[in-house]
């Protein structure tokens, strides 16, 4: 999979998870991320304010632990990058979980193609084993991997030394608008066509929020918008 670098090991990928009322999911979440194949790979989980044993449970993994007053996804998700060393950054949201081989085979895309900025991939949608399905369940992707998911995401940290942090004025919709960023900016996406994210429906995902969401969505589109008139007239 990935190539060692020039001291032999594999490039350093920082994976932060933001975490808010995550007890009953982080535990397999983490256990996805430290099990990488192939990878080298630094932890860092941001408990958004929980009330729950979120940060009880994340203590007892190898990882970076760091605590926050609840602010919302992105200021969590910025919180952990302020503090991320990799080469490469991802995020892990504290109830998904990644196949074995994710990074090995992300990294190793971003390396053999040096043009890039990010690679995405596949994402496979699930549902917990016993529950049931929750209103926004996607029925139409059932059993079917779909592409280009924000979660599938592995950048560069070059990347947002350019395209900035997350807007943490967004509550919903931020990696979008991130992802909107990194394309308004001029910088090139790749894909790998691999399952490397396996996204769980549940009763508390904040894509349950169908109307907030598609508001959020028409001002993320509108604003990427504007930015490429602003390129194109200046």
């Amino acid at each position: 999979m990935s190539a060692p670098g020039p001291t032999g090991e594999a490039p350093l990928v920082s994976v932060v998870v933001p975490a808010f009322q995550a007890e009953a999911f982080i535990g397999e979440a983490l256990e996805s991320a430290l099990g990488q194949e192939s990878a080298r790979v630094e932890v860092l989980v941001v408990d958004d304010g929980s009330t729950d044993r979120t940060a009880e449970v994340a203590s007892t993994y190898p990882v970076r632990l760091i605590r926050q007053p609840n602010r919302g996804p992105a200021a969590a998700r910025n919180a952990g990058l302020s503090l991320a060393g990799g080469e490469f950054m991802t995020i892990l949201d504290a109830d998904d979980i990644w196949p074995r081989d994710r990074l090995a085979r992300q990294v190793e895309h971003l390396r053999a193609h040096p043009e890039l900025g990010i690679v995405l991939g596949l994402t496979e949608i699930f549902l917990t084993p016993g529950q049931e399905p929750p209103a926004h369940w996607p029925v139409a992707h059932t059993g079917r991997p779909i592409p280009a998911v924000a979660g599938s995401m592995l950048a560069r940290a070059s990347v947002f030394e350019v395209v900035g942090a997350f807007d943490e004025k967004l509550r919903q919709c931020e990696d979008i608008d991130w992802l909107a960023r990194v394309k308004d900016a001029g910088i090139q996406a790749g894909s790998i066509d691999h399952v490397v994210l396996r996204y769980r429906i549940h009763a508390a995902n904040t894509s349950r929020h169908t109307n907030a969401n598609k508001a959020t969505l028409l001002r993320v589109l509108r604003d990427s918008v504007r930015r490429q008139q602003e390129t194109q007239v200046g």
